[in-house]
Formats: structure tokens, sequence, C-alpha cells
């Protein structure tokens, strides 16, 4: 996954953070375990927020303790950890989407990258393996995906269908966390427009550099080139994303959230905008701060 699946920091209660920490960093204790040290390098947001629906949903007992952390033995560190599989998933998934982008960057990349590529999937293989041998429906549902994204940007696809792909993956993993039928069909809308978002805003934060680049991006279609900038086109990556987010929280509301319903709320009510604010927007102001301020408000749930 690629890590903009994350609250809203400033909005988050001291003990809110606390907890969303504990989780991330159980996840990162739990991966070394199940799937080895190096299993560790994949850890990101996204996939702490799927342990966490995976807790929620399923309604484990978790407890939180205090210990050390497993990469800075200086450092203290809260950790949650579950009484069923939940981090496991969540560590599994996480090792084996990591071991097929290793795969995209060796066939996509230039010289340099595909040989840290190659060596980086040689270093994955053991944890992967595992993690395969122990989730085979997500390790065929991967290549699946990666299989039909390599289509999809070949033949040049709009938006909807090169988000296609991923918005699929994640709505048949978030499917695998609960065996209730009517969850299951909230989980399968939910996961689908969270994964078609999650690809969307990679591609519009990638967008200067495929176009740099002359690599593909759905967006490309639409980018203004005798525009001074940039900021008519993202404003409509913005217009199609708030879209998706719709969706994300139509379904979300749906859903038996049973624990760390306010970090779930903070994520998908003001999460999800602020990183788009952000890779669509700020960064640009960063850039040039003496640049007029000439883009449009969002249209976000505060």
């Amino acid at each position: 996954m690629f890590g903009y699946l994350q609250p809203k920091k400033s909005e988050l209660k001291l003990k809110e953070y606390e907890l969303y920490r504990s989780v991330y960093c159980g996840l990162c204790r739990h991966s070394g375990k199940d799937y080895g040290i190096i299993s560790r390098l994949t850890l990101s947001y996204d996939c702490t927020l799927l342990a966490m629906l995976s807790l929620s949903v399923k309604g484990e007992k978790s407890c939180v303790t205090k210990g050390h952390c497993v990469c800075n033995p200086l450092k203290k560190c809260l950790f949650c950890s579950g009484n069923g599989d939940s981090f496991k998933f969540a560590g599994a998934v996480s090792v084996i989407m990591t071991y097929y982008k290793l795969q995209d960057t060796i066939e996509d990349s230039g010289f340099f990258k595909r040989i840290i590529a190659r060596f980086l999937k040689a270093i994955f293989s053991h944890s992967h393996k595992k993690a395969a041998n122990d989730y085979p429906f997500i390790e065929q549902n991967v290549k699946v995906m990666m299989e039909n994204q390599r289509v999809a940007e070949n033949s040049d696809s709009g938006v909807d269908k090169a988000a296609d792909s991923t918005a699929v993956l994640i709505s048949n993993i978030c499917c695998m966390l609960t065996d209730d039928e009517k969850q299951k069909k909230i989980l399968r809308e939910f996961g689908y427009y969270v994964g078609r978002w999650i690809y969307l805003i990679d591609a519009a934060d990638d967008l200067p550099k495929d176009i740099k680049k002359n690599s593909f991006n759905p967006f490309k279609k639409h980018y203004i080139s005798d525009n001074s900038d940039i900021s008519l086109t993202m404003s409509y990556c913005n217009n199609v994303l708030n879209m998706t987010v719709a969706q994300v929280v139509a379904a979300y509301n749906l859903l038996e959230i049973k624990d760390y319903k306010e970090i779930f709320d903070n994520i998908v009510y003001k999460g999800l905008s602020s990183q788009q604010e952000y890779c669509l927007f700020e960064k640009y102001k960063e850039k040039d701060k003496s640049k007029k301020d000439y883009y449009p408000a969002l249209s976000r749930k505060e």
C-alpha cells in the first residue's frame, strides 16, 4: 500500500493518538514475529488501518502494554496485541503487496532502480513465501490485481478503469474480515472506494513526475499544458477524489464499528481530505511561498 490512509493528527485527542500508535507499533512487532525482521520495512499507515478495522469488525479483545521499540530499544512505546489473527492478516497483506510492488519496479524502472529492487525482492522472498502460504487468497488476488493493472496501463485507460484493479483488491481483502453477510456487503463497498481513493490520490500525487517522465497516469489526459501551473488540473483531481470520498463515507456510516470509532471517524471524515489538501495543493505552495493563493477551497467535512 501507499501510506495515504492517515488520521489528521491535530484533530486527535492524546489518548486516541496513543491508541492509534499502539496499533501501529503492535503491527510492527507482530510482523517481525510472523514474517521476519525484514517485514517491518513494509509497515504502513494503510495496513495499520486494516489491522484496526479487522480488530473492530471481528470484535477481537485487545490489550495495550508498555515496552521498548523493537527498532530503537532506547525508545519506549505502547504495543497493542489481539487474541486473533488481525495483526498477522494485516502483516501478510503488507508483505505480499510490497513483494509485487518490487516486481513491478523491476519491470518498469531504470537500471539502478531495477538493481535495488532485485536486491530487496531477494531479501523479502522468504517473508513473501511464508505470507503467501498463510494467506493464498491474498496472494492470488494481489497477483491478479498487478496483471489487470498492467493491462489497464498498457491500454492507456481512463480514470475509472485504471483505478478498478486496486479498488477490487481492497474490496476483496475487506470481505475477508467477517462472515456476516450484511457486514460483508458493506465492507465490500467500503473497501472498493477506499481502494479507488488510494489509487487515485497516488496517481494525482505522482502526476507532475509522470508527465516529466512520460509515464502512464490516468490524469494526464486532463492536464492543461498551456497553464503556467498545475492548479487547475489538481482541482479536477480533487473533484474526482471528493466524489470517491463521498462513497467511502456513505459505506462507512453503515458499518458496525465496535472499537476505535473516534480514530476511524477522524480518518474517514478528516484524514482523507487532509491528505488531498496536502498532496494536491499544499506541497506546491511550500515550493513557492510567494505565489498567489489561487487554490480553491476544498470540500471536506470538519
